[in-house]
């Protein structure tokens, strides 16, 4: 076999990644007609360039599926993804999406440009990955693959309220945050939102910010999972780095609640990490991390 030949894939994340501008420090949201100062400004890959950096952080090897934008903000992005060491594979297209982010008050607020764009899943066929992470109206573009995880954002949530599909039984979990199942299915009460989520045929996992995570599979049964107590300033990814977290646990036969335990505990030590740079800790550093917290019971030992 040549050197040259690229190393396996264990993930492929099939989705555009975002050019994400990040105005950090702000001590309020602009209103109209006024300006906000900003302590610094981050730049980084977004989106599903989260979750492929993530996992790679943790161990396995990702790439992602998807266009690459030679307008401007894509060439930016090339630039950034390469330098965060993010494989990225697809055709050419002459759009990128970028993504604001206005973090205050331990919550974020978006600006987004988010252009129509058509996802080539010819890849895979060469890439041979393990598992795949997709967005949610996507999946039914996939070849038979044994491992499907399913995400959403707000525009995903717009186009599926109200029109989802009538089975999700090709799907291993779907991973939302509590506003997205809620505005997937309608009504306030979240449990009810992710049962009826589940009953179409797939664990559904919620996020829940400072509340934790939680889970509700096929037959009805719950897991939660709260937070750790951490200090973060600027919460952008935290749903990118869940999903990391709990992908490679359960790719590693975790019990569910341990997928949990674990998706959650490592989106909150790395979004609590310092650094103006891509988030997400390193498997080594997780490892430490988990053994400095006193009783957690759970590791990430050695696949």
């Amino acid at each position: 076999m040549s050197s040259d030949a690229p190393d396996p894939v264990d993930v492929v994340c099939v989705g555009s990644p975002f050019l994400d501008l990040i105005f950090r420090g702000l001590p309020a949201l602009p209103v109209p007609g006024a300006e906000q100062l900003a302590d610094e400004l981050v730049i980084v890959p977004g989106a599903m360039a989260n979750v492929a950096f993530a996992l790679e952080r943790l161990g396995l090897h990702a790439a992602i599926c998807a266009p690459i934008g030679h307008d401007p903000a894509g060439r930016l992005l090339q630039e950034l993804m390469a330098e965060a060491g993010i494989r990225w594979v697809g055709p050419d297209t002459d759009s990128t999406p970028v993504s604001v982010a206005l973090p205050v008050d331990g919550d974020r607020a978006f600006v987004t440009l988010a252009p129509t764009i058509e996802i080539d899943i010819s890849p895979l066929d060469d890439l041979r990955p393990r598992a795949v992470v997709i967005d949610l109206p996507a999946v039914h573009r996939l070849p038979e693959l044994p491992i499907v995880y399913a995400v959403v954002g707000d525009p995903e949530v717009r186009l599926l309220a109200g029109n989802l599909p009538s089975s999700l039984r090709a799907v291993r979990a779907l991973i939302v945050n509590a506003r997205e199942a809620r505005g997937l299915v309608g009504g306030d009460d979240l449990d009810e939102a992710a049962a009826r989520l589940a009953a179409l045929g797939t664990l559904v996992v919620v996020t829940c910010g400072a509340a934790g995570a939680m889970a509700v599979d096929v037959d009805g049964t719950i897991a939660r999972t709260p937070a750790p107590m951490v200090d973060v300033d600027d919460p952008t990814g935290a749903g990118d780095l869940f999903t990391a977290a709990y992908v490679r646990a359960d790719l590693d036969e975790r019990p569910l609640a341990e997928r949990l335990s674990l998706a959650t505990t490592y989106a909150s030590l790395s979004l609590a990490a310092p650094g103006s740079r891509q988030k997400g800790i390193t498997r080594d550093e997780f490892m430490r991390a988990l053994a400095d917290r006193e009783g957690t019971g759970t590791s990430l030992e050695e696949a």
